[in-house]
């Protein structure tokens, strides 16, 4: 047999094969189908749409994206969504990896009792503690800012964060961070400078996942900021959902605009998400 004709043995394709793309082509259409639905009607009108719900645009006129912004909310909402994530990815990465490391180089019985307070908040459902949180939020001036929703966010993912870091530096090996004392750094230093760059795997991965998380949110939002706001994305799309009329036209627009960043974020760091959760589980 020539060397050629190997190589087309090679390469056939087995029946296992196409049975597992067939399924995979399958799964890609169930997925990829809401989207390309809400993408086609985010062209259309009000009046196509209801007369023909599955029809396709007769064109592809951004009419729908100028009066998204002109008409509603959006606007406001999308700005408020920004300010939310950024401003709580900032606090957990300034706060969670620090505190993990505490942790984890602390020992002993309290730092076993801290970690445990940290992992307890896993547990808890936020609808226990949704109550207490207005209740509280209202009292010190913060209810329907997005200050609220901010400390509420951070709260809840900051146990996620210590669970996912503290096994990580597990394997970050104490001598280094001991050299750098011996050359004079203080903790503070040590850090920031040595420990908090070895993070970098896990840390990628912690901040797509909230961020996504923060992003696509609905609920808390919705809690802590009243009707005099605009809200976030997801809760100025739910109010133009009515009893008796819904600008749908405008719902499939704000929802393609909503999801792109996702997409987006998750496309460019999707290798460093993977190498993230990868290593975090084998220094677990």
């Amino acid at each position: 047999m020539s060397t050629a004709e190997r190589r087309r043995e090679r390469r056939r394709t087995t029946p296992g094969e196409v049975v597992v793309m067939a399924v995979l082509s399958v799964l890609v259409l169930a997925v990829s189908f809401p989207v390309l639905y809400a993408l086609l009607n985010s062209f259309r009108s009000y009046a196509e749409i209801t007369k023909d719900p599955m029809g396709l645009p007769t064109g592809l006129s951004p009419d729908n994206y100028v009066r998204l912004f002109q008409t509603t909310d959006y606007g406001e909402a999308l700005l408020n969504t920004l300010i939310i994530t950024g401003g709580t990815l900032v606090l957990l990465l300034a706060v969670v990896p620090m505190a993990a490391w505490g942790i984890e180089r602390l020992g002993g019985r309290s730092a076993r009792w801290i970690y445990l307070l940290f992992i307890a908040g896993l547990m808890i459902p936020f609808q226990v503690r949704m109550i207490p949180l207005v209740s509280s939020m209202n009292q010190i001036g913060l209810y329907s800012t997005l200050t609220s929703v901010i400390l509420v966010h951070l709260g809840g993912a900051a146990s996620f964060g210590i669970l996912l870091y503290c096994s990580f530096i597990k394997g970050v090996p104490r001598e280094v961070e001991e050299a750098a004392e011996v050359d004079g750094a203080g903790r503070l230093r040590t850090f920031w400078s040595i420990v908090f760059p070895m993070l970098l795997p896990v840390t990628s991965a912690f901040v797509i996942i909230q961020a996504l998380s923060l992003w696509n949110d609905f609920f808390i939002p919705l809690v802590f900021l009243d009707a005099s706001s605009a809200g976030t994305i997801n809760v100025a799309l739910s109010r133009m959902v009515g009893l008796l009329t819904s600008q749908w036209e405008l719902i499939y627009t704000g929802a393609i605009l909503a999801i792109v960043p996702s997409v987006v974020l998750f496309a460019a760091f999707q290798r460093y998400f993977i190498k993230g959760m990868s290593i975090g589980a084998v220094k677990g």
